[in-house]
């Protein structure tokens, strides 16, 4: 009789037990696609265009794959990552497919360390070589290259002043609207002396002088 209860429960049972065991499955496919979705890797490889790269997550490398820049419409930015540089790796096809990843670069790890620690400063290093530093309670831009700023446009204006700690080489002509002033005087002063200079020289033994110029500045 237990028998025969039993055997009639268990193909009572059977429909909804092959739902369990196909929700079950689903629930662990569900479980590994989302673990795909948005993994920790480094980058591995650039490729040799520079716009794309590889990136090694756990034991798995994924092919050359796009990564995430700040702006790629009208307003584009290009900055090629580092080899070793952390990045979150989103799948944004939640599939199998690695050509559906995307790379976000990026994020701070201790092969590449912040140098800044004020919240006041945006620090950018180009290598070592370059470096741009904003100071907001300043109120100071720092451009720092060390083998030359090129400003690749007609024409460069400072509302306020301007200084120059070193050598100014110019290759065309200087225009001023106000004086021009060097350690000793100015220019309007050495127009002065000269347009009221004169020279003293003895005329037949009699001190006289010469007469102001003529031409004047």
């Amino acid at each position: 009789m237990r028998d025969a209860i039993e055997s009639l429960v268990r193909e009572q049972l059977r429909p909804y037990l092959a739902q369990l065991s196909q929700l079950s499955s689903e629930t662990e496919e569900v479980r590994r696609r989302m673990q795909s979705m948005i993994r920790l890797g480094r980058v591995s490889d650039i490729h040799e265009n520079n716009k794309l790269i590889k990136v090694e997550h756990g034991a798995l490398t994924t092919p050359f794959i796009k990564w995430f820049a700040h702006a790629a419409g009208k307003v584009s930015h290009y900055r090629c990552p580092s080899v070793g540089e952390q990045v979150l790796l989103l799948n944004f096809g939640a599939g199998y497919s690695a050509q559906q990843y995307i790379a976000l670069v990026g994020l701070i790890s201790e092969d590449f360390l912040l140098e800044g620690n004020a919240q006041s400063q945006v620090i950018t290093h180009f290598g070592n070589k370059c470096s741009q530093i904003w100071d907001m309670n300043a109120g100071t831009l720092t451009l720092k290259a060390d083998a030359k700023i090129t400003l690749d446009t007609p024409l460069v204006e400072a509302s306020k002043d301007a200084e120059i700690i070193n050598n100014l080489d110019v290759g065309k002509h200087i225009k001023a609207g106000a004086d021009i002033t060097d350690k000793k005087q100015s220019m309007a002063e050495d127009r002065r002396i000269y347009n009221g200079h004169t020279h003293p020289y003895k005329d037949d033994g009699v001190d006289t002088t010469t007469a102001k110029p003529t031409e004047q500045q």
